[in-house]
């Protein structure tokens, strides 16, 4: 019989977007009832990670990870695309990414999610899982001996490799470093096969998640229990794989509009309370 675990929920939050002031995000962190964050810093203009570091602490919470830069969410390349078989538009995502390894030790993170790769053909899936291969390694040369992982996230249809965790989970296993591991982003295998299944194809190699739903048809970010992901199957998939890490809630953008869409109830039963 397998146990069941409740969890640490977590949540993203933006950091350095004038829009959104940070005091404003950690409000709504405590609202939610999370205990650990991601953050997505506007990138291209590296906000403070200490002034980050000190007031994520004084709210007495965790700062679990960052999202790393991704198409034009560069800090200096014209845009960061881990599997381009391009060599300048590769080695400049590599450096990107190297900086915000270098950001996220300095703001006391430990995960750094990157994504594979942006749309591409299916034709060129060999020499972008070359170059994808070769740009994590360099990644987890750069991580080695912080503590810091990359975790790669599974990504929408259309990108080759990366829709289907089982071709990131093969990659990953055959670099075989202890700073690499794997993101599953549940509504994103909603929309490419099926949650259960992406789920236990990540196995001991997931690190974190992004928790969000959509309809199955169009990447929506809604909070859960506003599309149809079955949400205690997913669960039980995590249990199966003996997944302790956080549960991390990527639809802030949506409580932030309307925090009547944020449905506690939905994750409640496998998330543990937030402490008072």
């Amino acid at each position: 019989m397998v146990k069941v675990v409740r969890r640490v929920l977590g949540t993203m939050v933006v950091y350095g977007y004038p829009r959104a002031p940070f005091a404003a995000e950690l409000d709504l962190a405590a609202w939610i009832g999370a205990e650990v964050l991601e953050i997505l810093p506007l990138w291209k203009v590296e906000p403070d990670p200490t002034l980050l570091r000190d007031q994520v602490a004084d709210r007495g919470l965790t700062l679990h990870s960052a999202h790393g830069c991704w198409g034009g969410q560069s800090i200096r390349a014209d845009r960061v695309d881990l599997g381009s078989p391009e060599p300048s538009v590769h080695e400049a995502s590599v450096d990107d990414l190297r900086r915000c390894l270098d950001w996220l030790a300095a703001a006391g993170g430990r995960t750094l999610v990157v994504h594979p790769g942006g749309l591409s053909d299916e034709a060129d899936r060999e020499p972008r899982r070359d170059a994808l291969a070769r740009g994590l390694s360099a990644l987890a040369d750069h991580a080695r001996g912080t503590g810091l992982v990359v975790a790669v996230e599974n990504m929408p249809p259309g990108v080759h490799p990366g829709s289907r965790m089982g071709d990131l989970a093969r990659l990953v296993r055959e670099l075989s470093r202890v700073e690499l591991g794997l993101t599953l982003d549940v509504a994103h295998a909603h929309l490419s096969a099926d949650a259960v299944g992406e789920t236990l194809a990540a196995a001991d190699l997931l690190t974190t998640t992004h928790v969000h739903d959509n309809d199955g048809g169009k990447d929506s970010h809604h909070p859960p229990g506003h599309g149809t992901i079955d949400w205690p199957s997913w669960f039980s998939a995590l249990d199966a794989i003996g997944y302790r890490g956080p549960i991390v809630l990527e639809c802030i953008r949506r409580i932030r509009e309307d925090r009547s869409q944020y449905r506690p109830e939905v994750l409640a039963p496998f998330v543990r309370p937030a402490p008072r």
